[in-house]
């Protein structure tokens, strides 16, 4: 049986190896998850005010969050897609909004005003398959697609002149549909395998309730420690790595066609043609440039907004006492959900960054917002008497 403690997160529930697996195998769900108070490296108090102020703050993100992408998506489909990479975007936005709708939930299930109502449920116990591992899916969807828009930018610089036939709106599709389907079926097999629903008598509150039960046997913590390297290796280094080394090249690019472009800014021949010419590729330099400077940004974000969770993952599978059954079990549970937050805000940003840097996609929005200020000007006039 779980514990009930409104001050543990659905994540850290998931994330959580076991010191051994012998251990593992002869306790219940409650020793597994929840660490011995003896060694508590924070006040009770202290823990759960500190979770309670971040459940408030992440549901503040999340209110901006939602409209924001669904914005996202309502713009580039407007825009259209014959850019392979406003697929990606719209991909991107689809992501997020379901990661924001699940950290959020996860959020309300701590948040005492919940945790403690007369619910016939343990809402620290179903926000483990409700909450946590819906929110880490699509975490890892939104780090492989962040991974994957980085990518095709560089592909655009190394290769200006194949990419379209490289990267198509068909292959862009397929590649999407491909990352939802691989970060969330072998996942989410792994751990609903893990944590089974399971009803039962609670005699404090004399009523029947609905909790979450981990699952006992050899065969679950093999499946455990699989999941663990797993998780590390593909669903978060390989990615983050892969971000990270094409956020670079693309700084590097960028750097490097300010300086050229400054240094030919001043070319004019007196021939028209040579000029036109001219022109053309700079107009095309220039979208280029604005689509890597607002790519660059997207995973600048990513990086840095999602480095806590990347650390703690790893920290705790390096160094045991960082775990829920380690000297630092409350500080890990604490890492864990600043952790949520910072993702939370990388999947609420996206908007600024784009009304910012896309020219296209910033006058999209403001004349789909004065369509709709016409629109509404015209319905509240009133009709002519005849």
């Amino acid at each position: 049986m779980l514990s009930g403690n409104s001050s543990s997160s659905a994540s850290n529930m998931i994330s959580s190896p076991s010191t051994s697996p012998s251990s593992s195998v002869s306790s219940s769900a409650a020793v597994y998850l929840s660490p011995p108070s003896s060694t508590s490296d924070i006040p009770a108090w202290l823990l759960s005010t500190l979770m309670e102020y971040i459940s408030y703050a992440v549901i503040l993100v999340g209110v901006f969050g939602i409209p924001g992408n669904i914005l996202i998506i309502r713009t580039y489909t407007k825009i259209g897609f014959s850019d392979s990479i406003n697929i990606s975007y719209c991909a991107l936005g689809v992501s997020d909004i379901f990661c924001i709708i699940f950290i959020t939930w996860n959020a309300i299930c701590f948040m005492p005003v919940f945790a403690e109502s007369n619910l016939p449920i343990v809402a620290s116990e179903i926000v483990i398959p409700t909450g946590g591992i819906t929110s880490v899916i699509f975490i890892d969807t939104t780090a492989w697609i962040t991974a994957f828009v980085s990518l095709e930018r560089c592909l655009c610089v190394v290769f200006p002149l194949k990419v379209k036939n490289i990267v198509t709106p068909t292959r862009t599709i397929v590649i999407i549909v491909s990352i939802f389907t691989l970060t969330s079926i072998p996942f989410a097999s792994i751990m609903y395998y893990l944590y089974t629903l399971e009803v039962r008598f609670d005699t404090e509150r004399n009523a029947t309730i609905l909790g979450v039960r981990y699952r006992k046997s050899p065969t679950a913590v093999s499946v455990h420690n699989f999941n663990q390297v797993y998780k590390l290796v593909v669903m978060t280094l390989l990615p983050y790595t892969t971000i990270l080394m094409c956020s670079v090249f693309l700084a590097v690019y960028l750097n490097r066609s300010v300086s050229w472009r400054f240094q030919n800014s001043g070319n004019v021949t007196n021939s028209n043609s040579l000029n036109i010419e001219r022109k053309k590729r700079h107009r095309e330099n220039t979208k280029e440039i604005r689509v890597a400077k607002t790519v660059l940004s997207i995973a600048t974000a990513f990086l840095i907004l999602g480095a806590v969770g990347c650390l703690r993952l790893l920290v705790s599978i390096i160094w045991p006492q960082f775990r829920p059954l380690g000297h630092y079990g409350e500080t890990f549970r604490l890492v864990g959900r600043v952790g949520f937050l910072f993702s939370l805000s990388n999947s609420s940003v996206n908007f600024v960054i784009y009304y910012t840097m896309g020219t296209k996609f910033r006058q999209t929005v403001n004349d789909m917002f004065k369509s709709k200020t016409k629109w509404n000007d015209v319905s509240r006039k009133p009709l002519p008497r005849g």
